[in-house]
C-alpha cells in the first residue's frame, strides 16, 4: 500500500465523521423541537415576567366605594351635581363636605333616628330625605348662623347593608315619644331582642325632667285591644333591677312623660 492511498483513506474517514456529527446534531434539535411543540405545560419565560409585573398594576386599581365616594366629594364644588333622586335611609352612611369650612371629608352614619351629627348643627334629620335636600336645608341653617355663603356637599358613600338580606318594609319598628333626647320612630330587626331601657338608650336616653319612674309602655294586640305597662326606669338603670325591664314588641309605643317636681 503506497503512501498516497493510506492518505486518501484517512481523509475519506474525516468527511465521514463530519458528516455523521452534523446529521447526529441536525436529528437532536428536530427531536427537541418537537418535544417542545407537544408539551401543553410549557410557557416561555418573557411572557411570565412580564404578567407578574403587570399583576400589582391590576390589584392597585381596584379601590373602595367609599374612598372614591370621599375622593369624589373632595372635588365636588357644585351643590347642583348632588343627587336628587335616591331617598336615603337609616343606616346608610354618607360623606359630607362644607366647602367654605376648608375641612376634611366626613364619614357620617344615618341614625336609628333618622339624624347625621354634622359639624356646626350637630342632629339633622336625613333618612327620608336625598343628599341634595338634606344639603339645601344644611346650607340655609349654616347660612343663618356660621356663614355668609356655605356650600355643603353630600354623597352616599355606602347604602345600608340589610341584616340577613331584609327589606326595610320587612322590619319592625317601634316609637318613643315625650322626654327623651331623640323622639321618633325606630326600626327593630323581628329577632331582635330589645327591652325598655334598651330603646330609651337607642332615643339618647332620658331628658333632664323626664320621669324616669313611670314610664308607659303602651301594646296593641291584634284583636285590637291594648295594654300599658308602668316601667321604673329609675329602679332598672341605677339599681339594677333588670328582672323588671320589660321585653318590646314590634309597634310598641314608649312613652315618657314630665316629671313635675323636680329637685
Amino acid at each position: 500500500m503506497t503512501m498516497w492511498s493510506v492518505r486518501n483513506g484517512v481523509h475519506l474517514r474525516q468527511v465521514y465523521m463530519k458528516k455523521l456529527v452534523i446529521f447526529t446534531v441536525g436529528c437532536l434539535a428536530v427531536a427537541a423541537s418537537a418535544l417542545h411543540a407537544q408539551d401543553p405545560g410549557f410557557r416561555e419565560a418573557e411572557p411570565r415576567r412580564l404578567a407578574s409585573r403587570e399583576a400589582p398594576a391590576a390589584q392597585t386599581s381596584s379601590a373602595s366605594t367609599s374612598d372614591d365616594t370621599a375622593g369624589s366629594v373632595a372635588n365636588i364644588t357644585s351643590m347642583a351635581a348632588l343627587d336628587d333622586t335616591r331617598p336615603l335611609r337609616i343606616g346608610d352612611r354618607v360623606s359630607l363636605r362644607i366647602v367654605e369650612n376648608r375641612d376634611e371629608v366626613r364619614s357620617l352614619l344615618v341614625q336609628d333616628s333618622g339624624d347625621i351629627n354634622t359639624p356646626f348643627l350637630n342632629l339633622v334629620k336625613a333618612a327620608g330625605k336625598t343628599c341634595k335636600e338634606v344639603a339645601f336645608e344644611m346650607k340655609k341653617e349654616l347660612e343663618k348662623q356660621y356663614f355668609q355663603q356655605a356650600t355643603v356637599i353630600i354623597a352616599l358613600e355606602q347604602a345600608r347593608q340589610e341584616r340577613g338580606g331584609m327589606r326595610p318594609d320587612e322590619m319592625e319598628y317601634i316609637t318613643i315619644y315625650g322626654q327623651v333626647m331623640r323622639q321618633g320612630r325606630y326600626e327593630m330587626a323581628p329577632e331582635e331582642e330589645l327591652t325598655v331601657s334598651q330603646a330609651v338608650l337607642r332615643a339618647g336616653g332620658l331628658s333632664q325632667f323626664a320621669d324616669k319612674k313611670k314610664v308607659k309602655l303602651i301594646r296593641t294586640y291584634p284583636s285590637g285591644a291594648r295594654k300599658t305597662f308602668v316601667v321604673n326606669l329609675d329602679d332598672i338603670m341605677r339599681k339594677g333591677k333588670l328582672q323588671f325591664d320589660v321585653p318590646i314588641r314590634s309597634n310598641d309605643v314608649i312613652i315618657v312623660d314630665e316629671n313635675l317636681i323636680n329637685f
